[in-house]
């Protein structure tokens, strides 16, 4: 038994204007679907854009800076108060940078509040940062009086306040928005597939139905063909590619924003504030020597958070296998999670170099806690205040900048990626209202001649 088209079965059951009248109007409906569903696509990509590029990075960045700001203005106070008022002017100049730096940050933080937590947090921030700095200032009257055991005891209760209060807290505002931003960024990759899938169904139905409009046409009325269907379908093919190039490249970019770029940058971020915690930590060892012990295992917890390697390897082992693009198993710890995560050219070379300087670093500080075991005090606080190449802030300070500039380059990576990424979305909706409203005025032009033959 022979089958019939489908088109036959059609016109059978409807006459030739109101199946010509049923396409147009079919053809008009699933244009506007397509319109709105392609604008809600693009919209929702460009929303999870702006909150991981625009809301939530610069705020957790903020307060990661805040935590640095604050542990660096601490030990540049503890550098100031282990020699005689007005001997260290390096460190008085850094306490003054540090002491902007904080302002500038906690205006930046509130500028920038996004989200309902935030708020409280920014404001304690600002309260605990004022009571911080006026007890600096009474620390450092004290030790200009002359009044030592004054001096310990005021920078104690400073100590105790940025420890259990303003890190904290700082370390509060960067989880809030650590959160908001994993959790928009896991249900946009989660809601993406399925937007670009509904997405080229309907333009593919789209395609289907002046598809079957030409077919119908050709049989019923033999139109060999109608050049503005033509164009309609041409424009919704072109569309379509379109389309779901611009939300994939979107959301590409976005990934490689996040998972490449801001990952490692948030890793570096991390292992920079604890850096400078560690860095305080060094010079609190010598400052409050009653409670040296408790400021070493202080200082050996924040760098295995930033480094821990087995005892069966070495900075100078991890060191290799980086070099020679080696896998680095066994270590843990934040700059683990780096060089573990090299993806851009020149990052592997500046991981490198920052772990020289690391390792640098930590031989001084080595020889800073011998001296202090050999009752030389005052040789273990020059090398731990010096300036000069081989003492210790002269080496903190080369892994600092070698340290900037491997941040930097994860920076500018993720601002790159998602300013390309918005980029790809720019005046979609213009595009996609000139497009549709095209294939709705073709489909016009294709079939209100043949409707008026009917008349």
């Amino acid at each position: 038994m022979t089958s019939i088209p489908t088109t036959q079965k059609l016109a059978r059951k409807f006459n030739t204007p109101q199946l010509l009248r049923g396409g147009w109007y079919t053809t008009w409906g699933v244009s506007l679907l397509l319109l709105i569903v392609s604008i809600y696509g693009v919209q929702a990509q460009r929303q999870v854009i702006k909150t991981v590029g625009k809301d939530a990075a610069p705020s957790i960045l903020t307060a990661q800076q805040l935590q640095d700001s604050f542990a660096d203005l601490d030990a540049s106070l503890a550098n100031e108060l282990l020699l005689k008022p007005g001997e260290n002017q390096q460190a008085l100049a850094k306490f003054d940078i540090n002491r902007q730096k904080i302002a500038n940050r906690l205006v930046a933080a509130a500028r920038n509040i996004t989200y309902p937590q935030e708020e409280g947090i920014v404001q304690s921030l600002q309260l605990n940062g004022s009571a911080y700095l006026l007890k600096l200032q009474e620390a450092r009257d004290a030790h200009k009086r002359g009044d030592t055991l004054g001096t310990l005891n005021i920078y104690r209760s400073a100590a105790t306040l940025i420890d259990r209060q303003i890190i904290s807290q700082a370390e509060q505002l960067s989880r809030v928005n650590t959160q908001e931003l994993e959790k928009t960024y896991a249900n946009q990759s989660f809601i993406n597939g399925g937007i670009a899938l509904l997405i080229a169904i309907v333009g593919l139905v789209q395609i289907v139905i002046l598809v079957i409009i030409q077919i119908f046409l050709y049989q019923r009325m033999r139109r060999m063909l109608n050049v503005p269907l033509l164009g309609a379908t041409a424009i919704v093919i072109i569309f379509l590619g379109y389309t779901l190039s611009s939300f994939i490249s979107a959301t590409n970019n976005l990934k490689v924003a996040k998972t490449d770029a801001f990952d490692s940058l948030y890793a570096l971020r991390q292992m920079r504030s604890l850096s400078y915690k560690a860095n305080a930590d060094r010079s609190r060892y010598l400052l409050d020597r009653s409670n040296a012990i408790v400021y070493e295992q202080s200082f050996n917890d924040k760098i295995n958070k930033i480094l821990t390697i087995p005892a069966s390897q070495s900075i100078d082992s991890i060191l290799a296998n980086v070099q020679q693009k080696k896998p680095t198993q066994g270590i843990t710890g934040l700059f683990a999670d780096e060089l573990n995560n090299i993806t851009f050219k020149g990052e592997g070379e500046l991981a490198i170099d920052t772990l020289k300087l690391f390792k640098e670093y930590l031989a001084i500080d080595k020889q800073i806690r011998q001296l202090s075991s050999g009752g030389k005090i005052a040789e273990a606080i020059a090398l731990c205040v010096g300036t000069k190449p081989g003492e210790s802030n002269w080496a903190f300070d080369r892994y600092k900048k070698k340290h900037t500039e491997l941040m930097d380059l994860n920076k500018k990576e993720f601002e790159d990626n998602i300013k390309i990424g918005g980029q790809h979305l720019d005046n979609y909706e213009i595009i996609a209202a000139v497009a549709l409203s095209s294939i709705a005025i073709l489909t016009l032009f294709g079939l209100r001649p043949r409707l008026i033959e009917y008349l």
